[in-house]
């Protein structure tokens, strides 16, 4: 079991908490009102923990020339000339959803067809940069 720690608690012994979870690795549970919970976990751990969530986009050479590339996982689909341009602009696209996800976060985590794209979308929000976005695009 991990360790559970009432909010109160955490709130007076959080750098002992945040240094358990930094160098200990040890992820921990705080709760306050008995059914708010949340895990503290170091961040890439929690990229490890996703990498299941698996972003493979579909290539698709188009009878004029161009190519689609498709990420079905989370219904984005973009066209262009060639394929370093399309996954560029699927890159581009995953940001812009990303966010639009994470700003309309309750609609999105209640709507059947988009509650299963969040642990997509946390792989792209845990990224620093395009070039790490792209990395996770399995081409």
């Amino acid at each position: 079991m991990l360790k559970e720690i009432k909010f109160t608690n955490a709130r007076k012994t959080f750098t002992d908490i945040y240094d358990s979870v930094w160098h200990r690795h040890l992820p921990v549970i705080i709760n306050r009102h008995q059914n708010e919970v949340v895990l503290l976990l170091r961040r890439e751990l929690q990229q490890d923990i996703l990498k299941v969530y698996r972003l493979k986009p579909e290539i698709l050479p188009e009878e004029d020339g161009s190519v689609t590339v498709a990420l079905n996982e989370i219904d984005i689909a973009v066209n262009k000339p060639t394929v370093d341009e399309a996954v560029n602009e699927l890159v581009q696209e995953l940001k812009v959803y990303a966010q639009d996800y994470l700003e309309r976060l309750q609609l999105f985590l209640n709507a059947p067809n988009r509650k299963g794209h969040f642990p997509y979308i946390l792989r792209v929000l845990l990224c620093n940069n395009d070039q790490e976005i792209k990395s996770l695009l399995e081409i």
